[in-house]
Protein backbone atom coordinates (compact mmCIF):
# COMPACT_ATOMS: atom_id res chain seq x y z
CA UNK A 1 0.00 0.00 0.00
CA UNK A 2 1.25 3.67 -0.93
CA UNK A 3 0.36 6.89 1.10
CA UNK A 4 0.33 10.43 -0.34
CA UNK A 5 -1.03 14.00 0.89
CA UNK A 6 -3.35 15.98 -1.11
CA UNK A 7 -4.88 18.87 -0.77
CA UNK A 8 -8.62 19.01 0.21
CA UNK A 9 -10.73 20.83 -2.09
CA UNK A 10 -13.91 22.51 -1.05
CA UNK A 11 -17.10 24.67 -1.36
CA UNK A 12 -17.63 26.99 1.19
CA UNK A 13 -18.64 25.05 4.61
CA UNK A 14 -19.48 22.25 3.10
CA UNK A 15 -16.43 20.68 2.10
CA UNK A 16 -12.73 20.26 2.72
CA UNK A 17 -11.43 23.61 4.57
CA UNK A 18 -8.42 23.46 2.42
CA UNK A 19 -6.09 20.87 4.98
CA UNK A 20 -4.04 18.62 3.03
CA UNK A 21 -5.54 14.82 4.12
CA UNK A 22 -3.62 11.74 3.85
CA UNK A 23 -5.20 9.09 1.48
CA UNK A 24 -4.11 5.23 1.70
CA UNK A 25 -4.41 3.72 -1.56
CA UNK A 26 -5.26 -0.03 -1.79
CA UNK A 27 -4.73 -2.62 -4.38
CA UNK A 28 -6.83 -3.17 -6.86
CA UNK A 29 -9.06 -6.33 -6.47
CA UNK A 30 -8.81 -8.93 -9.19
CA UNK A 31 -11.68 -8.54 -11.85
CA UNK A 32 -13.94 -11.36 -10.39
CA UNK A 33 -13.40 -10.99 -7.05
CA UNK A 34 -16.65 -8.94 -5.20
CA UNK A 35 -16.26 -7.38 -2.05
CA UNK A 36 -18.82 -8.77 0.55
CA UNK A 37 -20.19 -6.46 3.35
CA UNK A 38 -19.15 -8.55 7.01
CA UNK A 39 -21.93 -10.10 8.69
CA UNK A 40 -25.42 -9.71 7.77
CA UNK A 41 -24.83 -9.36 3.37
CA UNK A 42 -23.20 -13.32 3.80
CA UNK A 43 -25.78 -14.41 6.30
CA UNK A 44 -28.22 -13.41 3.80
CA UNK A 45 -26.43 -15.47 0.67
CA UNK A 46 -25.95 -17.82 2.62
CA UNK A 47 -29.71 -17.95 4.00
CA UNK A 48 -31.03 -17.95 0.53
CA UNK A 49 -28.67 -20.65 -0.88
CA UNK A 50 -29.82 -23.10 1.84
CA UNK A 51 -33.18 -22.01 0.82
CA UNK A 52 -32.74 -22.92 -2.83
CA UNK A 53 -31.34 -26.42 -2.15
CA UNK A 54 -34.15 -27.35 0.17
CA UNK A 55 -37.48 -25.88 -1.39
CA UNK A 56 -36.23 -25.67 -5.16
CA UNK A 57 -37.18 -29.01 -5.87
CA UNK A 58 -40.73 -28.39 -3.62
CA UNK A 59 -41.12 -25.27 -5.53
CA UNK A 60 -40.44 -27.51 -9.03
CA UNK A 61 -42.92 -30.37 -8.04
CA UNK A 62 -45.07 -27.67 -6.53
CA UNK A 63 -45.51 -25.95 -10.34
CA UNK A 64 -45.89 -29.44 -12.20
CA UNK A 65 -48.77 -30.04 -10.41
CA UNK A 66 -50.61 -26.99 -10.33
CA UNK A 67 -49.99 -26.96 -13.88
CA UNK A 68 -51.48 -30.33 -14.03
CA UNK A 69 -53.84 -29.59 -12.03
CA UNK A 70 -54.88 -26.89 -14.86
CA UNK A 71 -54.78 -28.54 -17.79
CA UNK A 72 -56.97 -31.22 -16.53
CA UNK A 73 -59.75 -28.34 -15.01
CA UNK A 74 -59.41 -27.01 -18.30
CA UNK A 75 -59.32 -30.20 -20.63
CA UNK A 76 -61.81 -32.47 -19.43
CA UNK A 77 -64.12 -30.14 -17.30
CA UNK A 78 -67.07 -28.61 -19.23
CA UNK A 79 -69.88 -27.09 -17.30
CA UNK A 80 -72.04 -26.17 -18.37
CA UNK A 81 -71.84 -28.58 -21.64
CA UNK A 82 -70.93 -26.04 -24.06
CA UNK A 83 -72.90 -25.92 -27.28
CA UNK A 84 -70.77 -25.39 -30.52
CA UNK A 85 -72.21 -24.21 -34.24
CA UNK A 86 -73.24 -26.61 -37.14
CA UNK A 87 -70.00 -25.87 -38.68
CA UNK A 88 -68.27 -28.25 -36.24
CA UNK A 89 -70.16 -31.02 -36.95
CA UNK A 90 -71.15 -32.04 -33.34
CA UNK A 91 -70.17 -31.11 -29.92
CA UNK A 92 -67.10 -33.17 -29.76
CA UNK A 93 -65.27 -32.11 -33.04
CA UNK A 94 -65.56 -29.03 -31.65
CA UNK A 95 -64.43 -29.61 -28.09
CA UNK A 96 -61.51 -31.60 -29.58
CA UNK A 97 -60.17 -28.52 -31.81
CA UNK A 98 -59.93 -26.62 -28.56
CA UNK A 99 -58.72 -29.05 -26.52
CA UNK A 100 -55.93 -29.85 -29.41
CA UNK A 101 -55.37 -26.08 -30.01
CA UNK A 102 -55.04 -25.48 -26.09
CA UNK A 103 -52.26 -28.30 -25.53
CA UNK A 104 -50.93 -27.47 -28.97
CA UNK A 105 -50.91 -30.88 -30.24
CA UNK A 106 -50.63 -31.82 -33.92
CA UNK A 107 -51.87 -35.28 -33.73
CA UNK A 108 -55.78 -36.72 -32.74
CA UNK A 109 -56.20 -38.44 -29.53
CA UNK A 110 -57.77 -41.53 -29.97
CA UNK A 111 -60.37 -41.07 -26.95
CA UNK A 112 -61.25 -37.78 -24.84
CA UNK A 113 -63.01 -37.61 -21.81
CA UNK A 114 -65.03 -34.70 -20.91
CA UNK A 115 -67.38 -34.07 -17.76
CA UNK A 116 -70.33 -32.20 -17.45
CA UNK A 117 -69.97 -31.35 -13.21
CA UNK A 118 -68.98 -28.25 -11.33
CA UNK A 119 -65.45 -28.51 -10.59
CA UNK A 120 -65.91 -28.26 -6.73
CA UNK A 121 -68.32 -32.02 -7.35
CA UNK A 122 -65.08 -33.85 -8.78
CA UNK A 123 -62.25 -32.04 -6.91
CA UNK A 124 -63.80 -33.34 -3.88
CA UNK A 125 -63.13 -36.93 -4.59
CA UNK A 126 -59.03 -36.59 -4.61
CA UNK A 127 -59.56 -34.91 -1.00
CA UNK A 128 -58.24 -38.69 0.21
CA UNK A 129 -57.14 -41.31 -2.22
CA UNK A 130 -56.03 -44.73 -0.18
CA UNK A 131 -54.71 -45.94 -4.12
CA UNK A 132 -51.56 -45.94 -5.96
CA UNK A 133 -52.13 -46.58 -9.24
CA UNK A 134 -48.71 -48.12 -10.70
CA UNK A 135 -49.48 -47.88 -14.17
CA UNK A 136 -49.47 -44.15 -13.82
CA UNK A 137 -47.34 -43.44 -10.92
CA UNK A 138 -50.04 -41.47 -9.49
CA UNK A 139 -52.82 -41.65 -6.68
CA UNK A 140 -55.97 -42.67 -7.86
CA UNK A 141 -59.77 -43.00 -7.12
CA UNK A 142 -62.67 -43.82 -8.00
CA UNK A 143 -65.92 -41.70 -7.68
CA UNK A 144 -68.66 -42.76 -5.23
CA UNK A 145 -71.02 -40.72 -7.61
CA UNK A 146 -72.05 -41.06 -11.29
CA UNK A 147 -71.30 -37.71 -13.15
CA UNK A 148 -72.46 -36.56 -16.91
CA UNK A 149 -69.47 -37.40 -19.28
CA UNK A 150 -68.93 -37.42 -23.01
CA UNK A 151 -66.63 -39.57 -24.32
CA UNK A 152 -65.44 -38.26 -27.92
CA UNK A 153 -63.85 -41.37 -29.62
CA UNK A 154 -61.78 -40.76 -33.16
CA UNK A 155 -63.54 -41.95 -36.40
CA UNK A 156 -60.86 -41.08 -38.88
CA UNK A 157 -58.02 -38.89 -38.84
CA UNK A 158 -57.42 -37.51 -42.71
CA UNK A 159 -54.22 -34.91 -43.48
CA UNK A 160 -56.47 -32.11 -42.07
CA UNK A 161 -58.45 -32.48 -39.22
CA UNK A 162 -59.88 -34.80 -36.77
CA UNK A 163 -63.24 -36.52 -37.22
CA UNK A 164 -64.84 -37.67 -33.71
CA UNK A 165 -68.33 -39.69 -32.33
CA UNK A 166 -69.33 -38.05 -29.36
CA UNK A 167 -71.16 -40.39 -26.37
CA UNK A 168 -73.19 -38.89 -23.64
CA UNK A 169 -73.41 -40.95 -20.62
CA UNK A 170 -73.29 -41.16 -16.69
CA UNK A 171 -70.39 -42.85 -14.73
CA UNK A 172 -68.40 -43.07 -12.23
CA UNK A 173 -64.68 -41.60 -12.60
CA UNK A 174 -61.63 -43.53 -12.21
CA UNK A 175 -59.69 -39.87 -10.91
CA UNK A 176 -55.66 -39.73 -10.84
CA UNK A 177 -55.00 -37.38 -7.81
CA UNK A 178 -52.47 -34.98 -7.55
CA UNK A 179 -51.03 -36.55 -3.97
CA UNK A 180 -52.67 -38.93 -1.51
CA UNK A 181 -54.29 -36.23 1.06
CA UNK A 182 -55.95 -32.91 0.33
CA UNK A 183 -55.01 -33.29 -3.81
CA UNK A 184 -56.79 -32.31 -7.01
CA UNK A 185 -57.63 -34.40 -9.65
CA UNK A 186 -54.95 -34.27 -12.53
CA UNK A 187 -56.27 -37.26 -14.79
CA UNK A 188 -58.92 -39.20 -16.22
CA UNK A 189 -57.96 -42.77 -16.50
CA UNK A 190 -61.61 -44.36 -17.47
CA UNK A 191 -65.17 -44.65 -16.07
CA UNK A 192 -67.11 -47.42 -14.34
Amino acid sequence: MRKHTVKAKGWGNAGGSGKRQTITERPPLPPTTLPLPAGRMALAVARLLFLQLVLGPTLVVDIRLQTAVENFRNSHIDYPRANYPMGFQGYCNGMMAYVRGREQRWYCPNIHYMIHAPWRAIRKFCKYSESFCDNYNEYCTLTQDTFPLTICSLVKQPPTSCHYNGTLTNQRLYLLCSRKYDAEPIGIIGFS
